[in-house]
């Protein structure tokens, strides 16, 4: 249902009153219910990573799923002409409100319970990730354009894989499909995002904000390119190495010599798990060198 106020322009900005005040404060309140709720009952017993990822999980799944409607008014509806997109409604607003609430939310459970993991969430340090898109959901709500926000939230697919994988320790497993998800998404989708609201729509704030985010979504996932191609070459010349040097029985009885619990349980554990084979890795220098 669209908002009865609507403002006629970006320029018509107001910073004494928020539009849809009463609207976001209940958005406020039932999502920061719902969120600390959740963390509370789902990662009693959890590991610091997998506290650390719980929020971004539940709000990737919210976000996703809510742009859905969005996109698909863009791509049936509009026909892909973004000037003919309805304008925001209650759903865009409180879908930006609930993402606002879990950025603040996130930033203060993680003081208390994972605050060396908020950085490993994005490749970018988490608290500043959090402050820039805070920043941008109060423009969107400043502005009344909140419907674009929730268009362009399908970017969180991807976030729900890597997600998925951090709190189920699957990460490595779910490579392809991050990197499936991302480029359609963040990098195909968010390019020709760009490319109509230069073209086709009047103003341009929007596709100066998109171009705004575009670099930073190519720097993480050539981040992500970069980490993963480091791991496999570390990998291979691990695997080199153990075969030049030593067999498995002699790098058994060497290790033992050197540390006081047995290895057994390192030795035997997946070779693309990448903690155990950081410390093999590390302890097979320490001997050769």
């Amino acid at each position: 249902m669209p908002s009865s106020n609507k403002s006629p322009s970006l320029l018509s900005l107001n910073f004494f009153t928020i539009p849809n005040a009463s609207l976001l404060t209940n958005s406020f309140l039932f999502s920061s219910t719902l969120l600390l709720t959740s963390f509370i009952f789902f990662t009693k017993n959890k590991n610091k990573q997998q506290k650390a990822w719980f929020l971004t999980f539940l709000t990737s799944i919210v976000m996703t799923l809510g742009s859905i409607p969005f996109l698909y008014q863009l791509i049936f509806n509009a026909n892909w002409n973004v000037n003919n997109l309805p304008s925001e409604s209650n759903l865009s607003i409180i879908l930006v409100g609930f993402f606002m609430t879990y950025c603040i939310i996130d930033l203060l459970l993680s003081k208390f319970f994972y605050e060396n993991e908020i950085s490993n969430i994005t490749n970018m340090k988490g608290y500043l990730h959090h402050l820039v898109y805070l920043v941008l959901s109060s423009f969107v709500i400043y502005n009344q354009r909140t419907e674009i926000f929730c268009l362009m939230s399908i970017f969180e697919a991807s976030t729900l894989v890597l997600a998925t994988g951090k709190i189920n320790n699957k990460s490595p497993k779910q490579d392809l499909l991050y990197a499936t998800t991302f480029v359609s998404t963040r990098l195909l989708f968010h390019a020709i995002m760009i490319y109509l609201y230069f073209n086709y729509h009047q103003s341009k704030s929007i596709w100066l904000i998109l171009s705004f985010l575009y670099p930073f979504h190519c720097y993480w996932f050539y981040g992500f390119i970069r980490q993963k191609v480091y791991a496999r070459n570390r990998q291979r010349k691990l695997s080199q190495y153990n075969k030049m040097f030593y067999s498995k029985k002699e790098l058994e009885e060497a290790l033992n010599k050197i540390q006081p619990k047995p290895i057994h349980y390192f030795l035997e554990k997946e070779d693309n798990d990448s903690e155990v084979e950081e410390r093999r890795s590390n302890t097979l220098f320490t001997l050769i060198y």
